[in-house]
């Protein structure tokens, strides 16, 4: 079904959610929830800064990559559903976000026991990336 798409005007509706994901990021594991998710991580500025330049920069690359990922799902479902108003893309990412993110990442999170705050700081991160990508795949229409 989706492999008849054009996807050349979508490339960049695509591009733009990977930068939105890594600002939303900076912004919500930075001034946010920096200090909490650090605190039930165990992640340190010591331990951040003793990582090794390349590892850090495939690290964002990687997530940059899995972001656009996202985006190109959520613009295929939006694309399948008729998905064309501001109301749909915001359904959409909160499905999606809470459907398949947020319930996936509870799975992981019960069976390791980890917190419900880091779950709800991971989660939710997820949930609000994926609103804003849903909502851009969809009004780039």
């Amino acid at each position: 079904m989706f492999l008849d798409l054009n996807y050349d005007p979508y490339v960049p509706a695509i591009l733009t959610c990977g930068i939105v994901s890594l600002v939303l990021g900076f912004i919500w594991y930075g001034p946010l929830f920096g200090k909490a998710w650090a605190r039930y991580t165990g992640w340190t500025d010591e331990k951040v800064k003793s990582l090794p330049a390349k590892r850090m920069a495939l690290t964002y690359a990687l997530t940059l990559v899995a972001a656009i990922v996202t985006a190109f799902v959520l613009d295929v479902l939006a694309w399948a559903t008729g998905t064309s108003t501001v109301g749909d893309g915001i359904g959409l990412g909160l499905l999606t976000g809470v459907g398949f993110s947020a319930m996936a990442f509870a799975t992981t999170h019960l069976f390791e026991h980890k917190p419900l705050g880091l779950w709800l700081i991971v989660a939710g991160y997820q949930l609000v990336y994926q609103v804003w990508a849903a909502l851009i795949v969809t009004l780039w229409r």
